[in-house]
């Protein structure tokens, strides 16, 4: 099988290039040819495939191999490989091509050859496509990542590019029209018509495309505020954001697009501007040989959160896709938040604790007998069993134990793409923690000093800030246990409910048992926590359950 590499030796690092070389140069069925700034492609393959070459590969970054595909649609039965010396190598990445170009070499003879589809384009510009090209905000990205801005910053370059268009982003009104129907005219940030899944260095452009079926993926990204562009663009860094309100997905096999000013495009990585574009599927007009990890379909999308209204995205793979996965479930939960919910129980939180803190703070009162009374009674009942329980509880209130329990639940959630509910968990303990250190200064109130304590504490009183963070936090797990015991109709969930309302009402009696607060301080303590996580439950609901756009 005779082989014609056209190495770019301008691409790629100095000692991929030489490594390359020698690897190429050591077989006898490989003729290699470097290519010139000027010369041309098309009559180059032209003259390969007249001269009965099996295999062209592409030794270079993406211009190269777009500059290759276009010579050889419709020169001949030659087949496509590629080498990737690249900073964004992006069609390899779909095509299940490796991304070290040494490893790649090995697919020239092992590669599985495969009928893709290419995209023919005309308009501002002509000429064949086969991975992406992505328009409006991208494009304008794409345009500054110049060759030495890539050079300094690798495949970070496009998010260096990103600096500018983000602080003002762009905005275009334009017509579509798919499959020769009728037009729609958008006001929108960003479009994408993609033959294959991955731009700009891997980021998911267009996750489900498929480059076999004969359809484009047409996403587009309409112009909204800047907390919805903050959330698509967390869910396009995690892969998920065709699932966006934001976000309209479409499938066709002809791309009209006209623009009321001039678009920026890139188009498999080459820039070009113009006001009409059109995109047309040729099916089955490339031979390629892909890697072994190639699927013409993507992976199949499983749950966020495994409920029936749960929040669905694309699994995650890695520690940093599960990062934008949390960074989503974020700004879901801050975009989506019943702010009207958040009020209301804002209010009754305080409504509780200022006649909760007036009572306890009135001397000689009713109040203030009953503290006592319970306190002595508890110190009466005191034994060494007791003692340590009540150290054990008050410890998994306390700074560390919260750190120790939250960090391993985030964890958990992370592991288990429970993405909201790991946001959920974090808005629960940042707005425990901001009620302890606003409303115990506020109120002032000493602590309670019946008998000595075998664990004593410093600062104020009221509310109890053991309250606070048990309640908070074991309060919120016993709620997510009996949803999901609700749902499912799993007795383990509902013994999980009651053992982490124990565990709360465990730290809220510790600290009076301990005689470090007394009754009403754990009652306000319990109290405002209930309502701020009744708060965030709701927001969390809230967020699960908004309508999704789906593809048409």
């Amino acid at each position: 099988m005779k082989v014609y590499v056209l190495f770019n030796p301008r691409a790629g690092s100095a000692d991929q290039i030489e490594a390359l070389r020698q690897v190429l140069a050591a077989d006898p069925a490989v003729t290699l040819r470097e290519l010139g700034p000027d010369e041309s492609l098309t009559e180059i393959i032209a003259v390969a495939v007249r001269d009965g070459f099996d295999i062209v590969a592409a030794a270079g970054g993406d211009g190269t191999v777009h500059a290759t595909i276009n010579g050889l649609v419709g020169a001949g039965q030659a087949t496509l490989a590629v080498l990737p010396l690249g900073t964004g190598n992006d069609f390899c990445r779909t095509m299940g091509i490796p991304l070290d170009p040494i490893v790649a070499v090995g697919l020239l003879r092992t590669g599985c050859p495969r009928s893709i589809d290419a995209v023919r384009v005309e308009g501002a510009w002509t000429g064949y496509m086969v991975n992406a090209a992505t328009g409006g905000f991208s494009g304008a990205v794409a345009a500054g990542v110049t060759a030495e801005r890539k050079a300094a910053w690798g495949s970070l370059a496009y998010l260096r590019g990103a600096v500018g268009p983000v602080t003002d982003p762009p905005r275009f009104g334009i017509t579509l029209r798919l499959d020769g129907g009728p037009p729609e005219r958008l006001d929108v940030l960003n479009l994408v018509v993609a033959n294959a899944r991955t731009a700009a260095g891997g980021i998911p452009v267009a996750p489900t495309a498929n480059p076999e079926d004969g359809k484009l993926d047409v996403v587009i990204v309409q112009a909204g505020d800047t907390l919805d562009l903050s959330v698509i663009a967390a869910r396009l860094m995690h892969g998920d954001y065709l699932g966006d309100e934001h976000v309209l997905h479409r499938l066709a096999a002809r791309v009209e697009i006209v623009s009321e000013q001039s678009i920026p495009f890139s188009i498999d990585g080459e820039p070009c501007e113009g006001k009409c574009f059109t995109f047309t599927v040729v099916p089955n007009a490339l031979r390629i040989l892909t890697g072994p990890d190639y699927r013409p379909t993507a992976i199949a999308e499983r749950a966020v959160e495994d409920e029936e209204e749960g929040e669905q995205v694309a699994v995650p793979k890695g520690v940093a896709q599960r990062l934008f996965g949390f960074l989503v479930g974020i700004l879901l939960l801050v975009k989506r938040a019943p702010w009207g919910v958040v009020a209301g129980a804002a209010v009754t939180a305080v409504a509780v604790l200022l006649f909760a803190g007036l009572a306890n703070g009135v001397e000689g009162g009713e109040w203030r007998a009953w503290n006592d009374s319970v306190l002595k009674s508890q110190h009466a009942r005191a034994s060494p069993e007791l003692d340590r329980l009540a150290l054990v509880a008050s410890w998994l209130g306390n700074g560390s134990g919260v750190i120790l329990v939250v960090v391993g639940l985030l964890v958990l959630f992370l592991w288990r793409k429970y993405y909201l509910t790991a946001a959920t968990l974090v808005a629960v303990v940042l707005g425990v923690l901001t009620l302890e250190v606003v409303l115990k200064p506020f109120f002032g109130i000493a602590r309670p000093n019946l008998f000595p304590s075998i664990a004593p504490a410093m600062g104020y009183s009221f509310p109890s800030g053991h309250a606070l963070r048990g309640i908070g936090i074991y309060g919120f797990l016993a709620a997510l246990a009996a949803v999901r015991g609700w749902q499912r109709r799993q007795p383990l969930w509902w013994l999980l409910a009651i053992f982490w309302s124990v565990v709360g009402i465990a730290i809220c009696w510790s600290r009076v048992y301990l005689g470090v607060h007394t009754p009403t301080d754990v009652i306000a303590g319990g109290l405002a926590a209930s309502a701020w996580v009744a708060t965030c439950l709701s927001a969390r609901h809230y967020a699960m359950t908004r309508p999704r756009n789906r593809a048409t």
